[in-house]
């Protein structure tokens, strides 16, 4: 498992990445797969985040776009 700091820098650089703009999941895994090394990782906390509200799929399609949440956001202000 994961040390706290780094789930917390993880979830740090998905909004982050999703607060730019929307993105594709694929897309999404890749840039932070390049920074945390693992597609396991990335799964864990991305469905963590949409489970919290913090990040949600744009349309009903299988490749539809994720954005941020307003949650989200206040959550991304929040951490360090």
């Amino acid at each position: 498992m994961r040390s706290l700091e780094e789930r917390l820098t993880l979830a740090k650089t998905i909004l982050r990445e999703l607060s730019k703009e929307p993105l594709p999941r694929i897309i999404l895994d890749k840039r932070t797969t390049y920074e945390f090394g693992t597609h396991a990782t990335f799964e864990g906390m991305f469905h963590y985040l949409i489970q919290k509200g913090c990040i949600e799929k744009s349309g009903q399609k299988i490749r539809d776009f994720y954005r941020i949440t307003e949650k989200g956001r206040k959550l991304l202000e929040a951490l360090p």
